[in-house]
């Protein structure tokens, strides 16, 4: 029975983010690895300008308010009234978005389309606006930093409430979307249920997964582990506004300080952000803090290969602090702190989960 889970899970997957809405699959085209003429050289720099700027253009329709007003059909001068746009400037905004096949046109109005239309609601104009505005404001800080010499590769760092409020929602998004994935781990979600049950959130930011997690489990405690002051303080707002400060705690101390022994059933960890220096301690803690069948969730960026999309996320991993240590390099990390098994997540976005569980005690030989 318990096999039969781990296969469901190795094959039940979807995708993970925003891909049911087209931008998962909004990739530049592979890259060759070497240029013959200057003209390949000026083709990839027009791709990326075009990239860049429908990433703008795309972030603009939910900044602005348009994205929210396409939940109706509406002409575009309409729209251009509601919004105080000039008609031009909301015509080129739909058209970015026509050209996603993100609306559809009926008798002169426009709409969005049905694969965009739960992101014209509140919630869902959000996600989707923190989906562009972390990776925009997130790439403008490292051109700037690098620009003025400030750069270093000391981790995720940003003290900008904009990033950390944008990385917060998308991490409740991502949360929100992976919970019925839980039910494949053997024991986990009876465990998450019942009184008692408690979640470690390691690095937890603006407590995006500590209160998606509460609000779906209404037994569950966390302590969120953030010691960054200036995202804690945000966590800790957040968690407030949620109506979970009883349940939630965010504790300013690094995994590797840890000191609980068998406390929680699940837990969660960002890797990408830990130092090579500290990643196998924090494993270490984190077993040691689970419950027996306690289950570990890692969070990866996928970087095999020499595309355009593993290049970035190397750059990523280096940047946010884990050097450029991938999903190969982090199993046997996990199996020689005493996880069993270690597996990993369907899919081949670039956002990857492996699975690891502290065996129970019967389970050892």
């Amino acid at each position: 029975m318990l096999w039969r889970a781990y296969a469901l899970l190795s094959h039940g997957g979807d995708r993970f983010g925003l891909g049911p809405i087209g931008l998962g699959s909004w990739r530049m085209p592979p890259i060759p690895t070497t240029f013959r003429r200057s003209n390949d050289v000026l083709k990839v720099l027009e791709e990326a300008d075009t990239a860049i700027w429908s990433a703008s253009a795309l972030s603009a329709c939910a900044e602005c308010g348009l994205l929210a007003r396409l939940g109706h059909p509406a002409m575009i001068g309409e729209l251009a009234l509601a919004l105080s746009l000039p008609p031009a400037l909301v015509q080129s905004l739909i058209d970015a978005l026509a050209s996603f096949g993100f609306v559809t046109w009926k008798d002169g109005r426009v709409q969005a389309s049905p694969a965009l239309m739960p992101f014209t609601s509140p919630e869902g104009t959000e996600t989707f606006r923190a989906a562009l505005r972390a990776p925009l404001l997130q790439s403008e800080d490292f051109r700037n930093r690098l620009k003025t010499g400030t750069l270093s590769l000391d981790g995720w760092s940003h003290t900008d409430d904009a990033i950390i409020e944008a990385q917060g929602t998308l991490t409740r998004h991502w949360t929100t979307r992976a919970l019925p994935k839980l039910k494949f781990l053997p024991g986990l979600v009876p465990k998450l249920e019942a009184p008692g049950a408690a979640l470690l959130d390691v690095g937890a930011g603006a407590a995006g997964l500590s209160i998606a997690l509460c609000r779906q489990f209404p037994r569950l405690r966390a302590v969120a582990l953030e010691p960054a002051p200036h995202p804690a303080e945000i966590g800790e707002r957040h968690v407030r506004q949620a109506g979970l400060a009883d349940r939630i705690a965010i504790r300013r101390e690094r995994v590797e300080d840890l000191a609980e022994d068998k406390a929680f059933d699940l837990a969660f960890l960002p890797q990408m952000f830990l130092p090579d220096a500290v990643i196998a301690e924090a494993v270490q803690r984190i077993f040691r803090a689970l419950k027996p069948g306690g289950w570990l969730l890692v969070a990866a960026l996928s970087h095999e290969g020499s595309g355009a999309a593993s290049a970035v996320n190397r750059l990523k991993n280096l940047l946010w602090g884990g050097n450029t240590r991938d999903v190969a390099r982090i199993k046997p990390l996990l199996e020689s702190a005493g996880f069993d098994p270690v597996i990993r997540a369907p899919g081949r976005q670039s956002l990857r989960m492996i699975c690891a569980r502290r065996p129970n005690l019967r389970d050892l030989p």
